[in-house]
């Protein structure tokens, strides 16, 4: 019997199947991408909190090459105003951690295929979703049915399951394009991360080994097509006129991938015998880079709560049980989203009036170190209700 189906096995899909089986539950995986295939990277590195830190620790998923965060310098494009977020903020540990995305889906891949709780149905298109009584029924192109008793929906922002229960959502575009590569730089990083909120929109720089940093670049979507058709050298001419001479002498490193921006929010998070997880429960800008971490908290949550059920012998499909995730996760998940989108919209002017309340925030942040510490806590993931798996 298996006891939950998983629709999605991507790195929130995949990392919950494997807690989940961890737990002694029966997991079928379904995914469109056959985990055994090598592995593209997509330009992404992930800046990963230090509860998405514990709960790969605790899964035995941790990449070694990870690079830890210890400060983190944010700036002001318009006025010459800044924050520095530094370890010593927070005891000394580091502010995060820099994961290049193809290593960490290696990692899970490996994980998943090697336990013997999951069923892996890949490569596999999902192509009905029922809900009949106390089941679930999952069927794939290969008219392989799938039974249980819940259904997770871990298939991103365009989740097919989401469309199929019907959940409303509340989304909303930006004109905007993130650009993603990894440029080399003349001086270390010394594990230091950037974060400048210019009017054009926000970039970041994150350390990863040697002397390289990912560059995430979220930019007005007309802008940014001219950027991704200049050659490389013309390109790292144009983020070093953005970015300035911290890092010395910046050169493309990685092929240019780009993604567009917007805010895709369901109005619940779980429907009859269905939750939702990761980008398909919540997707908004990268600003800050929090949508995995978001995501992972989700896992962690789920992990809770229907490990605890499962040990109990409830159903795992019960409403109860179900509205119990729903209302750990919607303030974590509607405060991230509302807070990158007030960081979008109140840096991306060149208003001097707009500017100066950017200042006076700027300001309460140095000079009240209370607020400095919930804004760096919050961002690792150790404030509110926080599940076992993401606890240090």
């Amino acid at each position: 019997m298996t006891n939950v189906t998983i629709v999605g096995g991507g790195l929130t899909g995949g990392t919950l199947a494997y807690a989940l089986a961890q737990k002694g539950l029966k997991v079928a995986l379904i995914d469109q991408i056959d985990p055994k295939a090598p592995l593209i990277s997509d330009g992404r590195s992930f800046a990963l909190s230090r509860s998405s830190y514990n709960i790969f620790s605790k899964l035995g998923m941790w990449p070694e090459a990870a690079t830890p965060i210890t400060s983190i310098h944010t700036s002001d494009g318009v006025l010459p105003r800044w924050v520095d977020y530094e370890a010593q903020d927070v005891k000394g540990e580091p502010l995060g951690y820099v994961v290049d995305s193809a290593l960490l889906k290696k990692n899970i891949s490996e994980k998943v295929l090697s336990s013997k709780n999951i069923k892996l149905y890949a490569p596999a298109r999902v192509v009905a979703f029922k809900r009949e009584g106390a089941l679930t029924q999952v069927e794939t192109e290969a008219e392989e049915c799938i039974e249980s008793p819940l259904c997770i929906a871990a298939d991103g922002k365009s989740s097919a399951l989401r469309k199929w229960a019907d959940i409303p959502l509340t989304r909303w575009a930006y004109d905007q394009v993130a650009i993603v590569c990894n440029m080399t730089h003349s001086r270390p990083h010394n594990h230091r991360g950037f974060e400048h909120f210019l009017p054009s929109g926000p970039l970041a720089l994150v350390p990863r080994p040697g002397n390289e940093s990912g560059l995430v670049w979220s930019i007005q979507e007309e802008k940014a097509k001219v950027l991704l058709s200049l050659s490389d050298t013309a390109f790292a001419e144009e983020v070093q006129a953005a970015f300035g001479e911290a890092l010395g002498k910046l050169k493309l490193s990685s092929q240019r991938f780009s993604y567009p921006l917007g805010v895709c929010l369901p109005r619940q998070l779980i429907d009859t015998r269905l939750a939702l997880v990761g980008d398909a429960a919540h997707t908004f800008h990268p600003v800050a880079g929090q949508g995995l971490n978001v995501g992972l908290r989700d896992v962690a949550t789920l992990v809770d709560i229907l490990t605890e059920a499962f040990s109990l012998g409830l159903d795992l499909g019960s409403q109860t049980i179900l509205k119990q995730y729903q209302r750990q996760r919607r303030l974590d998940i509607y405060f991230m989203a509302l807070l990158m989108d007030g960081f979008v919209r109140a840096f991306s002017t060149q208003s001097r009036s707009i500017a100066r309340v950017r200042s006076l925030g700027f300001g309460m942040v140095r000079n009240i170190p209370p607020l400095k510490r919930f804004m760096i806590r919050h961002a690792m993931g150790s404030t509110g209700h926080v599940p076992y798996l993401a606890r240090d």
